[in-house]
């Protein structure tokens, strides 16, 4: 897949928030006033807009101003690191709506952005969506307890992959080509290193358990020849199903291929 392609599918800003001249309600979605602090439809309060103040903007520069944009998404991220789920979920309209507000500010500053900084915002747009992805599957009481905790590990592994590709602005650097093809690299790594693998052979041993053929697991890490897996299914009780797997082994009975190791090299910018 080619790096553009990845991004527009990573980032859909345009099909995320279109028009976004108007907030949108908090409790029902209606859209309002940018200065409205109350819904008369359903009479939630609502947040501030997150805008950016037109004196303040010319004090700082563009990579400051992508950072201090989306910087609520980072906050938010802090209630998944404390276990706080009920956090998590009653914040998420809220981030929600600041979302879709910073995605109308962006689309203003993105024809003057560089290109690094055009992929810090999908960046931080496909985090957005990965956010909205775990607080689903957190709310799903219907998935197995062990294969929600499965999925929610592996979601903060992609968070964290995610997070280098944004500390890699944190200070700021001039991204010369051969930067920013490393850079680019960098981010069309992150889907084949998290990718899932099919158990081919009639099962696959993790810990004390077997993993049968057809279902799926996911590489966490490769350390030396044995790599760190863990099931993307459901387990016996409510933690997943992982263990260390030979890479022999993990080729021998999975669709994992040897070459595929290189997904797990760290590279540093």
């Amino acid at each position: 897949m080619k790096l553009r392609s990845l991004l527009l599918a990573m980032l859909l800003l345009g099909a995320l928030c279109p028009q976004v001249d108007a907030k949108l309600c908090i409790g029902c979605n209606a859209e309002l006033p940018d200065n409205a602090t109350f819904c008369a439809g359903c009479m939630t309060p609502q947040p501030k807009v997150a805008q950016l103040n037109a004196p303040a903007a010319k004090q700082i520069n563009q990579r400051e101003q992508v950072m201090q944009l989306f910087s609520f998404i980072d906050e938010y991220e802090g209630y998944f690191h404390d276990m706080k789920y009920l956090n998590v979920l009653g914040k998420m309209p809220e981030v929600k709506t600041k979302f879709a507000n910073a995605a109308g500010i962006y689309r203003q500053l993105e024809p003057g952005l560089p290109e690094e900084l055009k992929i810090l915002a999908q960046i931080y747009a496909a985090k957005y969506q990965l956010f909205e992805g775990m607080t689903g599957i957190m709310k799903n009481l219907r998935i197995d307890s062990g294969f929600k905790a499965a999925i929610i590990k592996s979601s903060m592994l992609v968070m964290a992959l995610y997070n280098q590709v944004i500390d890699l602005f944190r200070a700021d650097r001039h991204f010369g080509p051969p930067e920013l093809d490393q850079l680019k690299a960098q981010v069309a790594n992150i889907p084949k290193r998290t990718q899932k693998y099919n158990v081919t052979a009639k099962y696959l041993k993790l810990g004390d358990s077997k993993v049968p053929t057809g279902q799926q697991v996911m590489v966490l890490e490769v350390i030396g020849k044995r790599a760190h897996v863990m099931l993307m299914g459901p387990s016996m009780d409510n933690n997943p199903v992982e263990g260390p797997v030979s890479l022999r082994d993990l080729e021998k009975r999975t669709s994992w291929k040897k070459e595929n190791i290189n997904f797990y090299a760290r590279e540093n910018l």
